[in-house]
């Protein structure tokens, strides 16, 4: 996303010159209109921030929980932004906290100096301080995210601690296979005659030999198909396709929905709360998600919102979350408390997604184990066969 620095003049008259965000010149006009603005002059600006790179999880919860119970205090935002900038526990947050400090030092609202810092601050957040700072209500709007950002990291813990174990047991498994393949038979075959050695050991012999004669273009070729995975990602129609084969693949597409559909609860939870208009609380939603194929389902949802349809019912139709988002959403329209209801609804999603993942790791971890208990088992028979070959010989 580009950045420009337009000069315009509002319904009353008067000059205005801020910094907007878009992808190109007619996004820019479009936001200049939906703004109620007459352009006179706009150019493209640099980022003041040379890093690209998010700011993680922990360091956006103590960003919004300091700045916002500081805010909240009645201190300055220069004087909350120089203590932040003092407190700053590493490197890279301690340069991101002195730009942004020197942004709103230059006039500059909050958010626009969090914008300038692009792909550090997360959309979500950056809307949030946007609507904060349009509502008076910017500190509500940081605490708000500092809870948001501590439940996100509390399910991506789970699902870093669930798949621990799988993984290592994996890589184990891996690695002993491995070692009596490359090592250990070799070894013992070597004592017998080629004509004493069965099919199902000679199977494994040549297993092994390939291995060992071939293990650097085996490396080289794992490294050049992950290197090409990735790039190949980056294309946003495989990407596209990539993402909304994660939502319906068999029992873990059941996992990502209802792991999306906790992030999207929480996300609307979040902008509806601080104000944040329906259409620009769904756009930003859509694009929070990180997920290509959800982002554009979200534009589909946009479109029939703005047509007045229903929330629930236009999130429903993408069939792409669980049916307990959209119903929950119909709940809260009806009743007029759609905030307290999707931020209920989100604790419920979080819950549901660790009891989905304790059942999905209680399913993988026995077939794992059985997995490897056949190819140990067949390894151990290949060795076995002509150990008992050579016995019946004398």
């Amino acid at each position: 996303m580009k950045s420009f620095q337009v000069r315009a003049i509002d319904a009353k008259g008067k000059n205005v010159t801020e910094l907007v965000f878009a992808e190109d010149v007619a996004e820019l006009i479009q936001n200049i209109k939906s703004k109620s603005l007459f352009l006179v002059d706009y150019q493209e600006t640099k980022s003041t921030s040379k890093s690209v790179t998010k700011l993680p999880i922990k360091s956006l919860v103590i960003f919004s929980r300091q700045l916002g119970t500081m805010i909240g205090a009645g201190i300055p935002i220069m004087q909350s932004l120089s203590m932040l900038l003092e407190k700053a526990d590493t490197p890279k947050s301690k340069k991101v906290y002195r730009n942004v400090f020197e942004e709103v030092q230059k006039g500059n609202s909050l958010s626009t100096a969090m914008q300038s810092q692009q792909g550090v601050f997360p959309e979500l957040l950056n809307n949030m301080i946007m609507a904060g700072e349009l509502s008076g209500t910017l500190d509500l709007s940081l605490r708000r995210m500092a809870d948001h950002f501590e439940k996100e990291a509390k399910l991506k813990n789970k699902i870093r601690s669930a798949s621990i174990y799988p993984m290592v047991l994996g890589i184990f498994s891996v690695g002993v296979v491995l070692a009596l393949v490359t090592f250990v038979l070799p070894s013992i075959t070597g004592m017998f005659q080629p004509d004493q050695i069965p099919w199902t050991t000679q199977i494994i012999l040549n297993f092994s030999d390939f291995l060992i004669s071939n293990w650097v273009a085996l490396v080289i070729g794992l490294v050049f198909i992950i290197i090409t995975i990735n790039l190949l990602l980056k294309i946003r129609d495989i990407r596209l396709q990539w993402d909304k084969f994660k939502l319906f693949m068999p029992i873990i597409g059941k996992l990502n929905q209802t792991i999306y559909s906790a992030r999207a609860a929480r996300a609307l939870s979040s902008l509806y709360s601080s104000g944040v208009q329906v259409l620009d609380m769904l756009e930003t939603t859509g694009r929070v998600l990180g997920n290509v194929y959800l982002e554009d389902m979200f534009l589909q949802v946009i479109d029939k919102v703005s047509r007045g349809e229903l929330i629930s019912k236009s999130i429903q139709d993408t069939q792409s979350f669980d049916p307990m988002l959209s119903s929950m959403i119909y709940v809260g329209e009806e009743t007029g408390a759609i905030g307290d209801i999707l931020d209920s609804t989100a604790d419920y999603f979080d819950n549901e997604a660790d009891s989905a993942l304790q059942r999905m790791i209680s399913m993988i971890e026995p077939l794992m184990i059985i997995v490897l208990g056949f190819v140990i088992g067949f390894i151990v028979l290949s060795i076995i066969q002509p150990i008992f070959q050579m016995y019946e010989t004398f």
